[in-house]
C-alpha cells in the first residue's frame, strides 16, 4: 500500500522543528529514521498530512554528566555497540539493542522514533521503563520530563502533546555493583517479540538488594514486575530463586493471546524468559 498525501518540510533547527510543529498541530509528526511510522503511514494507521524531517538537528549525541546518560533522540540504535559505557553501566539496555530488528532497522532508526511510535513490543520502550528513564519532551513553550511509567499510556499512544517531540532520554547511571540482562522470544528472530522481559539488579557481598524487572507481552505497554521485585532482594547471586520467581510472575499476568499464541502460551514464556533473565544477571554480577 501507499501513503495517504503529505507534505514534506525539512527542519533546519530546533527551533524551526518546533515552529512547525506548533502550527501543523495534531496533523504533524517529526520523521528522522522512518522505521516505525513509515510503515504505518503505508498502511495507512497513520496519516499525518506534515512531515518534518528532523535530521539535521543536533540530536546525536550521547552525553555523561553528573551521574546521567542523556542520549539525544537522533542517536540510532547500532551507536550502543559502540559505547563502551552503555555495555558497563546498562548491560540489559546493550542486551536489548541486538533484539531489534535487523541490521537495516539498527542502523536507520532512532531512540526517539522508537519511544515516540510505543509499540507495545519494542525494546526501547521497555528499557526506558526498566532504568526509570526520564522522557524530555519538548515543544515552543519549552521542556518537561516524563517519567517512562507515566510516558507509555496504551499501544501506540504516549503522553506527548500536540506541538511536542522527544529531543531526549535521560537514565540515571546504575552503581558499580550492578548487573543486567533482556531476553526476548518471536516467531523468528527480527520479528515483534512475543514476550520479553528485562531484569536489571544491584547487590553487596553476593546478595541481591535491589531488583528491576520488566515485561512486554503481558499488557497494551511494557509493565514492570513489583512483586517479583520485592521477591528477589535478599536471593543469593549464586542460586536465586529464580524459577519461583518466573512462577509467580506467570500466575500475576494476564496477557491476551494472538495468532501467534495463545495466553496460556504466553503466560509460561513470561514465567520462562523470566527465569532465564534473572539467571543470566546473576550470572553477569558474579562474573561469569
Amino acid at each position: 500500500m501507499r501513503p495517504s498525501s503529505f507534505d514534506y518540510h525539512r527542519a533546519e533547527s530546533l527551533g524551526h522543528a518546533l515552529e512547525l510543529l506548533a502550527r501543523f498541530g495534531e496533523d504533524g509528526r517529526p520523521v528522522a529514521g522512518g522505521q516505525s511510522l513509515v510503515p504505518m503511514m503505508n498502511l495507512r494507521l497513520a496519516r499525518p498530512a506534515h512531515l518534518v524531517d528532523i535530521n539535521a538537528l543536533p540530536l546525536d549525541r550521547i552525553e555523561f554528566d553528573d551521574g546521567i546518560m542523556r542520549i539525544g533522540a537522533l542517536v540510532r540504535h547500532e551507536r550502543y555497540f559502540s559505547e563502551p559505557r552503555i555495555k558497563a553501566h546498562f548491560p540489559a539496555f546493550l542486551d536489548a539493542v541486538h533484539w531489534i530488528g535487523h541490521p537495516t532497522i539498527r542502523r536507520h532508526g532512532s531512540i526517539g522514533g522508537s519511544i515516540s511510535h510505543a509499540d507495545p513490543t519494542a525494546e526501547l520502550p521497555a528499557v526506558a521503563l526498566l532504568y526509570d528513564a526520564a522522557i524530555v519532551a519538548t515543544s515552543q513553550a519549552g521542556e518537561r520530563r516524563i517519567a517512562a511509567a507515566d510516558f507509555f499510556q496504551s499501544a501506540y499512544v504516549t503522553a506527548l502533546e500536540p506541538g511536542e517531540m522527544v529531543t531526549s532520554v535521560e537514565f540515571a547511571i546504575p552503581p558499580a555493583a550492578s548487573a543486567g540482562s533482556f531476553i526476548e522470544l518471536g516467531e523468528r528472530r527480527g520479528d515483534f517479540a512475543t514476550a520479553s522481559i528485562g531484569v536489571s539488579i544491584t547487590f553487596e557481598r553476593g546478595t541481591i538488594t535491589k531488583a528491576a524487572i520488566v515485561c512486554c507481552g503481558a499488557d497494551l505497554v511494557p509493565v514492570r514486575a513489583r512483586s517479583i521485585e520485592a521477591f528477589l532482594p535478599g536471593q543469593p547471586l549464586n542460586a536465586p530463586e529464580a524459577t519461583e520467581a518466573g512462577r509467580r510472575f506467570a500466575a500475576e499476568v494476564d496477557p491476551s493471546g494472538d495468532h501467534i499464541a495463545g495466553a496460556a502460551y504466553k503466560k509460561g514464556l513470561i514465567g520462562e524468559l523470566t527465569r532465564r533473565a534473572i539467571v543470566t544477571a546473576c550470572h553477569r554480577a558474579l562474573g561469569n
